[in-house]
């Protein structure tokens, strides 16, 4: 873990710190911060059509980062073998959450669950997560899901 750290500490790094200011921005200015949480999901689309149709390999870059050996297993076993349509699926999530945190209006109750459930699903990722980057902007989803629908509104 720690050579890890040493050699990708800038984007580890930035990935907190880009998170922290999402996380906050939720709390201070909630209508910018779902802009920006939606930003960080449609980010993570592009990023899956990239690891599931262009180089499905580089999922298993994942499985180095990571602290459980349930998460290793399964990356290595079964998401590499299956990276088309899992990654596909990653893809259609993705670009749901980023369509509702974009879009006017309440969030739904399923868009909260689906993303509270990813972050906390990509948290064990470790390094490959930026973590506690997912925790922050978990912080943040669950601070929007607790306002009035007026104040996190465009």
């Amino acid at each position: 873990m720690l050579d890890q750290v040493q050699q990708h500490w800038m984007p580890w790094s930035a990935g907190i710190g880009f998170s922290l200011i999402v996380m906050l921005f939720c709390i201070r200015r909630p209508v910018v911060g779902r802009r920006l949480l939606a930003f960080v999901f449609l980010a993570g689309a592009v990023g899956h059509v990239y690891l599931a149709w262009i180089y499905p390999r580089d999922y298993l870059v994942f499985g180095q980062f990571t602290y459980l050996d349930s998460y290793r297993r399964f990356i290595y076993m079964i998401l590499f073998r299956q990276a088309t349509w899992m990654g596909g699926l990653m893809v259609v999530l993705h670009a749901y959450l980023a369509y509702v945190f974009w879009r006017k209006g309440a969030l739904p109750k399923i868009s909260i669950l689906l993303s509270v459930l990813w972050l906390l699903l990509v948290a064990p990722l470790g390094f490959g997560s930026a973590f506690p980057a997912s925790l922050l902007l978990l912080l943040g989803v669950i601070y929007l899901s607790k306002q009035p629908a007026e104040l996190t509104e465009a």
